[in-house]
């Protein structure tokens, strides 16, 4: 069952790369930015909130919320299909990093923009998953402790 697990997982993650290709470089090469960078954290995030008004909902909702949910997958996949991912320092490292790469990416092929609230919110949002996951398996482990300590007392 963990190798079918696994392999599932591996899929996902292919189509998930794949995906995200398509969305930060095959739907922009016809298209590039001129290249620019934020470096003020939370600066266009505030700019975002602020003149809410002044963008359509697309380019709204993709800056604030695409943002946020881009790395979400790597919050589920990553500790799944590598045990050093399950620590909490390492997928961090691996995320900001993942970050930073697409991030400078951008910049230097022109892209898009290299932005700090790119990689604040598309690390904020992996995070929250794998959060979730890390509390849900705690709360299933914990399940099963108390569940074996409430047999072993009824066998007394």
């Amino acid at each position: 069952m963990k190798f079918v697990i696994k392999m599932c997982c591996w899929i996902l993650l292919i189509l998930y790369l794949l995906v995200l290709y398509k969305y930060l470089v095959l739907d922009r090469a016809y298209y590039p930015a001129h290249r620019s960078f934020n470096l003020i954290p939370f600066d266009s995030i505030k700019q975002y909130i602020n003149n809410k008004d002044d963008y359509n909902f697309n380019t709204w909702f993709m800056n604030l919320m695409g943002n946020f949910m881009m790395l979400m997958p790597l919050g589920v996949l990553l500790p799944v299909l590598h045990k050093r991912f399950r620590k909490f320092k390492n997928f961090i490292v691996f995320l900001i990093g993942i970050n930073l790469t697409i991030e400078t990416f951008q910049y230097y092929s022109g892209y898009g923009s290299l932005d700090i609230d790119d990689v604040i919110m598309n690390s904020s949002g992996g995070i929250v998953v794998y959060m979730i996951i890390k509390a849900i398996l705690n709360i299933q482990l914990l399940n099963r402790i108390l569940i074996k300590e409430y047999e072993i007392k009824q066998d007394v």
